[in-house]
């Protein structure tokens, strides 16, 4: 008899998106640690600013309008990784920019379409394709990553900008992103169970499952007999025979 694992790998894939929703929520997030340094260093104002945030929220609450094509298109996996990876690369390009177009290009655009695959659209069609028992379980826990991102990430990314500056707090948030979450969804996610030989969480396998019950054939009322029924003639006047 094979052994059953220790545990269903779908809650691998939650754990590894979990991680990566949370680190590109925070690292959003943190635009606010660095809006003062930014204004001060460049003296932008901070309607300027605070305008290229809105850019990006833009961008990212635009696109979720067509990510549910994009994700039955190239699958979750494709997007999610990507999506981290164009953050990283967003985020980045932050430290190097030193006009105001140049920011809105990094942060409005590249942050927020990146942004936008590591939202609840690309995760929910991962976690239903993953499971059927303990589906909301799984949501819930995918839900609550940005709230974790917020709590987390936001406070080490403060920590870093006090000790030395916003460049190298998007610096070291963009080489985690990419060098370490872009890997880990690349090698851990799989888009369905079936790729792995699984089934998802509460189906049986087919060799396991019980057989199902196929309805003995009836003998019935012959059909000369049914159609001069006065049954059958009103069934056929109100449309349903």
């Amino acid at each position: 008899m094979t052994r059953r694992p220790w545990m269903f790998y779908g809650w691998l894939v939650v754990g590894c998106t979990v991680l990566a929703i949370a680190l590109a929520s925070g690292t959003r997030m943190s635009f606010g640690v660095a809006l003062v340094p930014l204004s001060a260093q460049f003296g932008w104002t901070r309607t300027t600013l605070s305008t290229i945030a809105l850019l990006s929220g833009l961008v990212t609450g635009l696109l979720q309008m067509i990510l549910g094509v994009l994700v039955d298109r190239f699958g979750p996996r494709r997007l999610l990784g990507f999506g981290v990876a164009l953050l990283a690369c967003g985020v980045w390009l932050l430290t190097i920019s030193t006009t105001v177009w140049q920011f809105a290009l990094a942060y409005g655009v590249l942050v927020g379409v990146g942004v936008s695959a590591t939202q609840q659209v690309v995760a929910s069609a991962l976690v239903a394709n993953w499971f059927t028992r303990h589906r909301g379980l799984a949501q819930s826990r995918i839900g609550s990553a940005p709230a974790v991102g917020w709590m987390l990430i936001v406070p080490v990314n403060m920590f870093l900008e006090r000790t030395y500056d916003w460049t190298m707090m998007y610096r070291t948030m963009g080489m985690v992103l990419l060098v370490v979450v872009v890997p880990l969804i690349l090698i851990i996610i799989r888009n369905r169970p079936e790729d792995m030989g699984l089934r998802p969480a509460g189906e049986e396998s087919p060799s396991g499952s019980a057989p199902v019950p196929t309805p003995s054939p009836t003998s019935g009322v012959p059909l000369r007999q049914a159609v001069r029924t006065s049954l059958a003639w009103k069934l056929v006047y109100l449309g349903f025979a």
